[in-house]
């Protein structure tokens, strides 16, 4: 196990609980760890089951998706293969880090 596992998991739930749009870096930063060791934990999480991948094809996307950087805009992009990944909390998660709902 990760030491500070479940203190990261409630600090990455109260940011996406927040509803901001934040990047992967973002979060990163926030946690004041290094974007590889945060993509190693992320990875982690979701291999444990208390974070879930979501990736969906964005090739006509809006720029007003959850998290989204607009960078997906598909008049600037390209072609519609353009794919965006979010990330959730599950259940299973949010009873990890002593939520209940």
């Amino acid at each position: 196990m990760v030491i500070g596992y479940r203190f990261f998991l409630r600090r990455i739930a109260t940011m996406m609980d927040s509803k901001e749009k934040l990047t992967v870096r973002t979060i990163a930063d926030r946690l004041s760890l290094r974007h590889d060791e945060f993509r190693d934990l992320l990875n982690i999480m979701i291999t444990k089951g208390d974070i879930e991948c979501i990736t969906e094809n964005m090739g006509g996307c809006s720029g007003s998706c959850p998290g989204c950087s607009k960078t997906c805009n598909p008049r600037t992009s390209g072609p519609s293969s353009l794919t965006v990944r979010s990330y959730r909390l599950t259940q299973k998660g949010r009873k990890n880090c002593g939520e209940t709902s």
